[in-house]
């Protein structure tokens, strides 16, 4: 008699969602924000079991737009190669890329893979003889082929698995040849490269390119004694290019949670760094969780590249609270724990460098750590790189730390900005991390958030989002229909005018997915602006005028600030400034708008502005280009900002 199956319940958690559509649960929480799914029951948290399976069955036709819009961590299958992790010039670049393109094995095999890879480059590098040329790792099970000292390596690289599995894997191998290049991690190329990518992004493992890498150390100065540790070491690579500028093996210490990646490490010191000592590569490299090891050395120098990931497992999350501030949150950042942990295995006037995230100095998730920064450390240099990493989006740093014993330690600070070089020589302010913008710079900001007659947004303005359809397809009309009326993109707000709306729609409330009341979008007079964009680009709308979401707007409840005057203010070359160096954002929020101090100007001020904003309605192109000047320069004047500073801010 056979027995039932159980049938699956219609309705499914977020957890559950997420793995259908393979993403994690932070990308699920962010969809849901986002409205890219949404509850079938949000009292209960529910969702369809068939709209989940729906969509994940769209991503695999190609007709979903979800996973094609942002970075997803998990729904990425195969191999890549890692491109510009070593060298383009490697002799192993080709190799390792037909590998890639020709081998899909699975972890077994990749570990053999990675054995016979092994055994050619100790051979290329002389460090043992024989007169095979292939199959070299079948002969050395079988018992043909001796390694004598680095037969522990081949050990740990074969982790226990069944000796007539690793045979039957080795007479399936490809034919590849590889090169000993000094310095190089092949195989950490070969086993990142060859690494599931949706594996390889869960796990963070985002190893640094080669010329990163250099770049990360070329500062640091390497003296016998001085004591480096990489707490995040993979398979060495920072490390290697240390020992490449003539650091000893015995003052590098490395660590990882990933002992694969450790044993591939302590391969490269074999290789490179000519240490055989096997007694001494397990106590400097060492398998271990960084953060609660006790078995760390106090070092002079800490650098790497920490994974960048948030923390979901709940328990890790409670083992490290009891020693890190960081992780006493919701999903801790690993690139947060990793800063704080390091700066407790510092000597006092050690050096901390890090490959980080940008957004580690600028995103208030990350204010715990800044503020540990600021009690132990004081700020060297800072690197801003962009987006180095390979189908990554996330700009990215290198931070320099010095350890000091006292809070609030202030100096000069190096700074590397869009191809120009500069030093910050003024005391910054408590938590300032802004180091995009010079001294010259931050004291214009300065003086505009002191300024003493100005007012903020919060409290004197009504907020509002854009229309949010679900499916612009449907229900927005190239040309007017019956009951329509135009709706307001985003790319119809210019400076001051707003142009003739090209888009129709059929106001039905219930129809829409969010929509701010009626009313507001019927006010006598707001102030839309573009919701994309680096700063605000705004224009006052007398006509009642309905937004879609790309069009956000304020409906001002000052008494005593006209709305073209506001309009004026956030239109200026002052305020663009702000944003632009501030902020660094692509998205004009609220709570961005409302940090802009908005200078009270006299009834004659404002109306000087308001008649210069009334001239732009007929003019030329010359005299429309003329006449924003003269409003630019009014609102400077009006913020107190000298000839020095409109040199500055100048548009």
């Amino acid at each position: 008699m056979r027995s039932r199956k159980k049938e699956k319940s219609p309705y499914i958690t977020l957890e559950e969602a997420c793995k259908l559509l393979e993403i994690s649960i932070a990308t699920g929480r962010n969809w849901l924000k986002l409205e890219k799914i949404k509850y079938s029951d949000p009292d209960k948290g529910l969702f369809k079991r068939k709209d989940i399976e729906q969509l994940h069955d769209s991503f695999l036709k190609g007709k979903g737009t979800v996973l094609k819009s942002r970075r997803n961590k998990s729904a990425v299958r195969g191999s890549e190669l890692y491109v510009n992790y070593v060298s383009r010039n490697s002799p192993n670049h080709s190799a390792v890329g037909l590998l890639v393109s020709n081998f899909s094995g699975s972890p077994t095999a990749i570990k053999v893979l990675l054995c016979e890879s092994f055994l050619q480059l100790l051979i290329d590098a002389k460090k043992i003889t024989t007169n095979l040329s292939e199959g070299l790792f079948n002969a050395y099970l079988e018992g043909k082929l001796k390694v004598d000292e680095y037969d522990w390596l081949l050990q740990d690289l074969m982790e226990k698995t069944p000796l007539q599995t690793l045979k039957n894997f080795s007479l399936k191998l490809p034919k590849f040849n590889l090169h000993f290049v000094e310095f190089e991690d092949t195989l950490g190329l070969i086993y990142l490269s060859l690494m599931e990518i949706s594996k390889r992004r869960q796990q963070g493992r985002y190893y640094t390119p080669q010329n990163l890498t250099d770049t990360a150390i070329e500062t640091l100065q390497i003296t016998k004694g001085r004591v480096f540790l990489d707490p995040c070491c993979g398979s060495g690579n920072f490390l290697l290019r240390l020992l490449k500028r003539g650091a000893r093996v015995c003052d590098l210490y490395g660590c990882d949670l990933d002992g694969f990646s450790v044993t591939l490490a302590r391969i490269n010191f074999v290789l490179s760094g000519n240490c055989n000592d096997e007694s001494l590569l397990k106590a400097h490299l060492l398998k271990c969780d960084t953060v609660t090891s006790k078995h760390l050395p106090k070092v002079d120098v800490i650098l790497g590249n920490p994974p960048w990931g948030s923390l979901e497992d709940l328990n890790v999350i409670n083992r490290y609270s009891k020693t890190l501030r960081c992780a006493q949150k919701n999903r801790p950042c690993f690139a947060d724990l990793f800063v704080e942990r390091s700066l407790k295995l510092l000597n006092d006037g050690g050096i901390l460098q890090f490959v980080l995230p940008e957004a580690l100095l600028n995103v208030a998730s990350h204010e715990t750590i800044r503020n540990i920064i600021y009690e132990n450390a004081r700020v060297k240099s800072v690197r801003y790189l962009g987006e180095v990493f390979h189908a990554v989006q996330c700009p990215s740093v290198i931070l320099t730390l010095e350890k000091t014993s006292f809070a609030g330690a202030t100096g000069d600070v190096i700074v590397y900005h869009d191809n120009q070089n500069y030093v910050v020589r003024r005391n910054r302010k408590p938590l300032d991390f802004n180091f995009k913008i010079t001294d010259q710079e931050a004291l214009v900001i300065e003086k505009m958030d002191d300024l003493e007659h100005c007012v903020k947004l919060r409290g004197h303005a009504k907020f509002a989002l854009g229309i949010v359809t679900g499916s612009n397809q449907g229900a927005i009309y190239n040309t007017k229909v019956e009951g329509s009326e135009p709706v307001l993109r985003g790319i119809d707000v210019e400076p001051f005018k707003i142009k003739e709306a090209k888009s129709y729609l059929i106001f039905d409330e219930s129809k829409f997915q969010q929509v701010a009341p009626l009313e507001y979008y019927r006010s006598p007079e707001k102030i839309v602006y573009r919701f994309i964009a680096r700063y605000p680009i705004a224009a006052v709308d007398t006509k009642g005028l309905l937004t879609l979401n790309s069009c956000n707007f304020i409906v001002p409840t000052f008494k005593n600030i006209s709305a073209t005057y506001l309009a004026a203010v956030l239109n200026s070359s002052a305020v663009r400034f702000y944003f632009e160096k501030k902020f660094h954002t692509i998205k004009v929020l609220r709570s961005l708008l409302e940090e802009v101090p908005i200078p009270i100007a006299s009834e004659d001020s404002q109306r000087e502005v308001e008649f210069l904003v009334e001239q732009l309605t007929d003019a030329s192109e010359q005299e429309y280009q003329a006449t924003l000047k003269k409003i630019d320069k009014k609102v400077a004047e009006i913020y107190g900002l000298g000839k020095r500073a409109l040199k500055l801010i100048s548009l």
